[in-house]
């Protein structure tokens, strides 16, 4: 391979304008304290005879002096993989980027910027200004920034950190996290887990169906909180100090109550089909809380959750909606193993088991898949339980050498039957299916 260098210098003015237009090349823009725009471009090409000044045949770039405005453009006829694209500004810039299958950086900058992805991460870091975020099918993390950010995106995960402002999400198909988060946050999202940390925000709307909500509360002391779920549950973290006043309802649900202090309502709806509420205030009420609910929890602790215990509170929801499915005319095996599965993961603090049961209930997805498709309908029930037992004996391996009792051993193999019973809750295995997975689980 053939090593190159080429470097751009222009002497532009403050609040630059940046375009960064390429198909597969990422860039990495960054703010340095200078009047001077620097563009290094590096790459390992295979063209034995090329010079460093051939790197621009691939990276074009344009300063129009009149408009304080720097084109980069990529040329991608060329087989060049290896590049390496680092853009350095005023940091007073505001940058226009699009790229597709590549990475787009942006770093220690004060000015607006819209952004455009496809296929690639996008990284923010140390910006004051606002932000406009188009992206599809890759990650987002977004670090100390301070402005508006609005967000349509899908199929990736999105981290923001220590940012304050005026926070637009949308998005479907991704894992969302927020921590140390202030200002207001308004969030719709479908078949998504939403974690919102240490959350300063003044006020949110979150909006999911098919996934979790969990927010913690911080520094709060008025506001309006709204949160709708449908098909996961909703877990608020809401601290002693804050001055709350809460009113919840929830269908074909549950709700778990760890606030200190008297609530009404909860024994309305008697039966699975009817509409339970709750109210709650404390002190002036001013932190304005509105939870609602279908086929999910509602969950209001005050306190976080610990960091060393596996969050098993999605148990309840699985056990209630898979005895619903049971036929009465099934033996009582399943019912069984429900019940003895709930009593087994309550409240559990083994190191390292979230771990070792998210890889197994990954194995176990595996396995069900292979037996449930058409090529397999006809296998054997041996076959089958062959296959769930492999799964359930690496159980046993990967914590024989820990320091467990022999209680803790017993709860770990219950937790592996949990992966069956919520495929029996979500219909993707039948009940005479979930009988014979957990009375060949029984025999091991």
């Amino acid at each position: 391979m053939n090593p190159l260098k080429l470097n751009y210098e222009y002497k532009v003015k403050e609040e630059l304008k940046l375009e960064f237009a390429s198909g597969n090349y990422g860039v990495n823009i960054s703010g340095i304290e200078d009047t001077q725009a620097r563009i290094e471009i590096s790459a390992n090409v295979e063209y034995e005879d090329w010079v460093d000044n051939d790197l621009s045949k691939i990276v074009i770039c344009e300063y129009n002096k009149k408009q304080n405005l720097l084109v980069i453009k990529t040329n991608e006829e060329f087989e060049v993989k290896n590049i390496i694209i680092d853009v350095f500004v005023p940091k007073k810039a505001m940058v226009n980027a699009k790229t597709e299958n590549a990475h787009i950086s942006i770093k220690a900058l004060i000015g607006s910027h819209k952004i455009q992805n496809e296929n690639g991460p996008i990284f923010i870091a140390d910006n004051l200004g606002d932000m406009e975020i188009t992206s599809e099918n890759g990650p987002i993390k977004i670090t100390k920034n301070i402005g508006n950010i609005i967000l349509t995106f899908e199929n990736g995960p999105l981290s923001i950190k220590n940012s304050s402002g005026k926070i637009k999400v949308k998005t479907e198909n991704s894992p969302i996290k927020f921590g140390n988060c202030k200002g207001e946050l308004i969030l719709n999202t479908e078949n998504s887990s939403i974690k919102i940390l240490a959350a300063g925000f003044d006020s949110a709307s979150i909006n999911n169906e098919n996934g979790s909500i969990y927010y913690e509360f911080q520094d709060v002391k008025k506001g309006k909180f709204n949160f709708k779920n449908q098909m996961g549950g909703i877990h608020l973290v809401i601290p002693d100090d804050i001055p709350y006043k809460i009113a919840a309802k929830n269908k074909l649900g549950k709700f778990y109550v760890g606030l200190k202090g008297n609530y009404d309502g909860l024994n309305e709806g008697l039966n699975i089909g009817d509409e339970k509420n709750l109210n709650m205030v404390k002190g002036a009420g001013t932190v304005k809380i509105v939870a609602e609910n279908e086929y999910g929890t509602i969950r209001l602790v005050d306190t976080a959750k610990s960091k060393k215990t596996f969050d098993f509170s999605f148990v309840s929801d699985i056990m209630d909606k898979s005895l619903k499915n049971v036929p009465e005319e099934y033996s009582e095996t399943v019912k069984k193993g429900l019940e003895s599965a709930r009593e087994a993961i309550k409240n559990i603090d083994i190191p390292d088991v979230s771990v070792i049961m998210t890889e197994v209930q990954d194995k176990m997805k595996d396995v069900m898949e292979k037996f449930s498709s058409s090529e397999f309908k006809e296998q054997t029930e041996e076959k089958i339980n062959k296959g769930i037992s492999k799964v359930v004996q690496e159980v046993h391996e990967r914590v024989k050498d820990r320091d467990l009792t022999d209680n803790e051993r017993d709860k770990v193999d219950k937790r592996s039957r949990l992966k069956i019973l919520q495929m029996l809750a979500d219909g993707k295995i039948t009940a005479d299916e979930a009988e014979k997975l957990i009375t060949a689980m029984e025999g091991i």
